[in-house]
């Protein structure tokens, strides 16, 4: 079973079980959107490493975003950031509860949200619904403090 440490998101924000509703006449939702204003924090949610940038350039549908993995291969998938944050490149190395990003509307959306996925041991997307109401933090608006080094 996979948990987080921390929520991936700054409230105020709220979310709702979209697990493999369409999008599209091809696709299914692999991931929650996490609906929160533009610019708000993005955290990791646990230790582990930057494996892949995505950029509106690269990739149309997800914008900019992260994949972040941890030492099991477990990654979790970042989506439609408004920006990555400074200092975190492929190879970076974070804690639980850093700021990786900021929700943003990139890529194939209109709305500021987080698009959040979960691959266990770097597999297929599972529901991350439950994971991410296991650590509910849509009403803590105070940022995080920065994990120790």
């Amino acid at each position: 079973a996979v948990s987080i440490a921390v929520f991936p998101v700054q409230g105020l924000c709220s979310y709702e079980n979209t697990w493999h509703a369409p999008r599209g006449t091809d696709r299914q939702h692999l991931g929650v959107d996490i609906i929160a204003n533009e610019g708000n924090l993005l955290y990791a949610v646990a230790d582990g490493t930057i494996s892949k940038l995505y950029t509106v350039g690269s990739d149309k549908l997800a914008g900019n975003g992260v994949r972040l993995t941890m030492a099991d291969g477990t990654y979790f998938f970042y989506g439609h950031m408004l920006k990555i944050a400074d200092g975190i490149t492929i190879g970076s190395k974070v804690k639980a509860g850093q700021v990786v990003g900021y929700v943003g509307k990139t890529g194939a959306t209109n709305t500021p949200h987080l698009h959040f996925e979960v691959h266990p041991l770097g597999g297929a997307a599972i529901d991350p619904t439950p994971i991410v109401s296991a650590v509910d933090g849509c009403s803590a608006t105070a940022p995080l403090a920065a994990p120790a080094a």
